[in-house]
């Protein structure tokens, strides 16, 4: 059955509803390494280009703010899942920072994933305009397994990714030239 949204109300329409296989159709994003050691940065750009299926060249440059380390960006372009996978392969180095960004693309959701190597990995979904999407199941979890006000509060933090965020913020100002900046900025 498909859904038709008219005001506030939505009906029913006749039809099927074609849904396509995971991994289905074209998909875009954006990867920032925020920092990375020396050590891997060839592994990385080879692990890149592998989950890529196709060369890749990352233009590394020092991290003003984590000092021996480096960060680079690139656009990417695969099928739908390709953030997950790459996300997937780029975790398992040690002591990198990362943000994937998946844009939602042919009826899906678009997907956020931040690393760091303190906090681990976070990931959210988002829609079309780029919010970030907290589902009432989630929301129903947050509200029972934590009675206390605090707790609530700490858990919806969590499903929002604001530690996530709050750490990679430097990061991201300092990569759009806007150094050590203490305001932050909305994503």
């Amino acid at each position: 059955m498909r859904l038709h949204l008219q005001g506030a109300a939505m009906t029913a329409l006749p039809g099927p509803v074609l849904i396509g296989p995971v991994g289905f159709g074209p998909s875009h994003g954006h990867l920032y390494i925020y920092s990375a050691p020396r050590a891997v940065l060839q592994h990385i750009q080879w692990s890149v280009a592998e989950v890529l299926k196709t060369p890749v060249t990352l233009n590394w440059q020092q991290q003003p703010i984590a000092p021996s380390t480096f960060r680079c960006e690139i656009s990417w372009q695969g099928i739908v899942g390709t953030g997950a996978q790459l996300t997937s392969t780029l975790k398992g180095w040690h002591y990198l920072t990362f943000e994937l960004h998946e844009a939602a693309a042919n009826g899906s959701d678009g997907s956020i994933f931040m690393f760091t190597p303190d906090l681990g990995l976070f990931h959210g979904t988002v829609g079309p305009h780029g919010d970030l999407m907290i589902n009432e199941n989630q929301i129903r979890k947050a509200l029972g397994i934590n009675g206390r006000d605090s707790a609530v509060i700490e858990e919806i933090e969590r499903l929002l990714g604001t530690k996530w965020d709050e750490h990679l913020e430097p990061f991201r100002q300092a990569r759009d030239g806007f150094g050590l900046a203490t305001a932050k900025v909305s994503v």
